[in-house]
């Protein structure tokens, strides 16, 4: 909120909003509360004059930004505002030489942006009658946001809003867009405009006279914002986002015209791109999408069955390295694997090859400062007290580590490699003194 002078001796004078105007006096000059009868170049300033075509911020809509002029001196005019008791002010920066109480002054409004703007905050409303048209009429506003780039439309639901709704709600939108519907704004008294159904917006406090935007046939609500003459201005619609953002909350966010198109350009050029990488046209793109997807999931399975044979022949290179521990089986190897998964893979299979008795523990360097352990211990040998969270424990700490888990299955990391084959044989005396 930006702080303004005391404007009770303006009560005499009469404030015009009109959007055709581009010739006014300066009223007031504040910079913060302080009352300016001059304001210079780089001075950050509030602004009031006496009749403004800027649109005040206000239903969810950005204030109109852009420039007044005066003879000796420019404002950039940042974004315009409206005081409790409904005066307009002007939020700038003075950027070249100075302005003064009194000045005769020219405004420019930057109507590209109002226009941008405009168009989003028809779509708004366009939006919420059609999101009560395939929802539900339960569907009430509970917040929104208009600005020149995007609209965001916050509304009560109590569950996501599917893809085939989602549809629907932009095609409805689309199609009134395409009606070139010319909108009907008047001024009437808050009892005629409820008698035309019109919604109230969220936020805003409305007096005995209200605005009435009606898109007839379709939309009536009360709103001070800047809309399109015809819906057709609005040149197309289109849905970006939809999420929860509280209980029985939901959020949509939207784009029109310029951005919208250039959305859909940006999609064409994707998918013309995609079509290239994977040499074919874009109207088959899906059809070769699927072939390629079938290919990879093909070549994956296969890859998986030839590693699973090379670690099947890993395995019986492991436990041709076998020792006798006690009256036990036991396996300390150092094997090649990428990942924790692999070397579990080659502990089981190591298990295996031993008829399902014994012990295997297996380490692999994984860089230059990491190497795991994984230990596995059948049931009978647990049974004599063999413990594989011990076993790998023991190893690890060798190995500048640690770790632990069940007495049937095992697996730590340490951080020094090249103890690895020591780690392994701490891992067999560990076992040694279990079997005592």
């Amino acid at each position: 909120k930006v702080a303004t002078p005391d404007i009770t001796f303006l009560k005499d004078e009469e404030l015009v909003e009109d959007e055709a105007e581009t010739a006014s006096s300066v009223l007031m000059l504040g910079k913060g509360s302080e009352r300016l009868q001059t304001a210079a170049d780089g001075d950050e300033i509030t602004v009031i004059v006496r009749t403004t075509p800027f649109h005040a911020e206000g239903g969810g809509q950005l204030g109109d930004t852009g420039f007044i002029v005066g003879p000796m001196g420019k404002v950039e005019v940042h974004n315009t505002k409206r005081l409790p008791e409904g005066t307009v002010y002007h939020i700038g920066t003075v950027i070249e030489g100075s302005i003064s109480e009194g000045d005769d002054v020219t405004l420019e409004v930057d109507t590209a942006r109002r226009a941008a703007m405009a168009r989003n905050h028809t779509a708004t409303h366009l939006l919420h009658a059609a999101l009560k048209k395939v929802l539900g009429e339960h569907v009430n506003q509970a917040g929104s946001l208009v600005t020149p780039d995007y609209l965001r439309f916050d509304f009560t639901h109590f569950s996501p809003v599917t893809q085939e709704e989602l549809d629907q709600i932009e095609a409805l939108v689309n199609e009134e867009i395409l009606k070139a519907t010319d909108l009907a704004i008047a001024e009437m008294s808050m009892e005629e405009a409820k008698a035309k159904g019109a919604m109230a917006l969220f936020g805003d406090k409305y007096g005995d006279v209200v605005r009435v935007v009606e898109v007839p046939g379709f939309s009536v609500e009360l709103c001070g914002g800047s809309h399109v003459g015809n819906t057709a201005f609005i040149s197309s619609f289109r849905l970006t986002s939809e999420a929860g953002i509280g209980s029985g909350v939901r959020r949509i966010e939207a784009i029109t015209g310029r951005a919208a198109l250039d959305a859909a350009k940006q999609d064409r050029l994707t998918i013309e791109r995609m079509a290239s990488e994977l040499k074919t046209k874009a109207p088959q793109i899906e059809e070769r999408l699927h072939q390629v997807l079938a290919e990879a999931k093909e070549t994956a399975k296969e890859l998986e069955q030839i590693r699973k044979e090379v670690s099947a022949a890993g395995a019986a290179d492991i436990i041709a390295g076998k020792v006798m521990v006690g009256d036990v089986e036991f396996v300390g190897a150092a094997v090649k694997a990428s990942s924790i998964d692999e070397l579990r893979d080659l502990a089981d299979m190591g298990l295996d090859k031993l008829n399902g008795s014994g012990v295997v523990l297996v380490g692999a360097a994984m860089g230059d400062d990491k190497v795991n352990f994984v230990c596995k211990v059948s049931k009978d040998v647990v049974a004599k007290g063999a413990k594989a969270g011990n076993i790998v424990k023991a190893a690890a700490q060798v190995a500048g580590g640690n770790g632990g888990g069940r007495p049937d299955m095992a697996q730590a990391g340490g951080k020094e490699p090249a103890k690895l084959m020591e780690a392994l044989k701490a891992g067999g005396e560990a076992l040694k003194s279990m079997l005592q």
